[in-house]
């Protein structure tokens, strides 16, 4: 629908161009005449989007939670395309509980938005954040090697996450993953990433350890509540991650945290940066990485079988209707 927009917007704007060119005494006019052509497109196509959503029948006695799958498994499997649709469910989530509507249609402009313009700073650590002990680098684990040792892409992550620590010294640095080494079970990511940053200088009050979680969405979910409990003060999270994991994490830790602060009634945190190791990983491509944060965001709603599905069983999803 946006491509439309600009697209019909870009059309008006051409023929009062083209109207212009005959005479320069016409200036003004023609100006006037394009800009009221490009506000008119706008209209007819925001009325156009207005009337596609309403004229969408959605199934009788859908529950939240069903509305919920609805609207990510619809934009996980068609992004853009699924937009009419999307806006559709949401509405009908608003008219039942018009906190839970806001707040979902909050997360799902994020998810474009992570996806789309989301800036991710490879191996560059910014340099205009809080520099207070209101900010946390949350520094995302990385699948264990089945003797319990880190591979290379997780120390990647940690020698990025030191230079952040570096840059902002009273910042709390969260190391988060559980155990995922197939021999030894009691090995966890979070504590080996630790052990790692303190053994290359982070002071050990400055160290969170969240070593119970075994996907993104749990990361994020475990990080807000130690956060919450613990550290009060942090309200911002710069988040450290390899360069194609950065917008899938960014997601799923703003999502979690929305939906956290929502739910419970308490105090908001958000991702507002992020660094990333310069590693590119051929397992995740575009398509990959949207199923991934598809299965994350269902997590996140409590359906995990659906979500194991998009994560490991893909072949076997029965997507929605369109």
């Amino acid at each position: 629908m946006r491509k439309q927009i600009a697209w019909l917007t870009a059309a008006a704007l051409l023929c009062g161009m083209l109207s212009g060119c005959g005479s320069s005494s016409a200036a003004d006019g023609t100006q006037s005449s394009a800009a009221a052509s490009s506000s008119a497109a706008a209209e007819n196509a925001s009325a156009s989007s207005a009337e596609a959503e309403s004229s969408i029948v959605l199934p009788e006695n859908m529950t939240e939670n069903e509305l919920l799958e609805q609207i990510i498994t619809l934009h996980g499997c068609y992004d853009h395309e699924a937009d009419d649709k999307v806006n559709a469910l949401l509405k009908e989530l608003g008219s039942r509980d018009e906190r839970k509507g806001k707040l979902w249609t909050d997360i799902m402009k994020y998810w474009d938005y992570a996806n789309n313009e989301l800036k991710v700073n490879v191996d560059e650590v910014p340099t205009d954040l809080p520099q207070d002990d209101t900010l946390a680098l949350a520094v995302l684990g990385f699948e264990l090697n089945p003797d319990g040792t880190m591979q290379d892409e997780l120390v990647g992550r940690l020698e990025i996450a030191l230079k952040c620590a570096e840059q902002y010294p009273n910042a709390y640095v969260i190391c988060t993953g559980g155990g995922t080494a197939a021999n030894a079970p009691e090995v966890t990511e979070g504590r080996l990433m630790g052990d790692w940053m303190l053994e290359h200088g982070l002071a050990k009050e400055r160290l969170i350890v969240e070593d119970q979680s075994h996907t993104t969405a749990e990361n994020a979910e475990n990080s807000y509540d130690i956060l919450l409990r613990d550290y009060p003060q942090v309200d911002s999270v710069m988040l450290i991650s390899s360069s194609y994991h950065i917008a899938w994490g960014a997601l799923l830790f703003e999502a979690g945290f929305l939906r956290s602060a929502s739910e419970k009634q308490t105090p908001e945190i958000h991702v507002i940066s992020n660094c990333s190791c310069p590693i590119t990983n051929d397992k995740y491509l575009w398509s990959e990485i949207l199923r991934w944060e598809t299965g994350g965001m269902l997590q996140m709603i409590g359906n995990d079988e659906l979500a194991m599905q998009y994560y490991f069983d893909y072949d076997s999803v029965k997507k929605p209707v369109l």
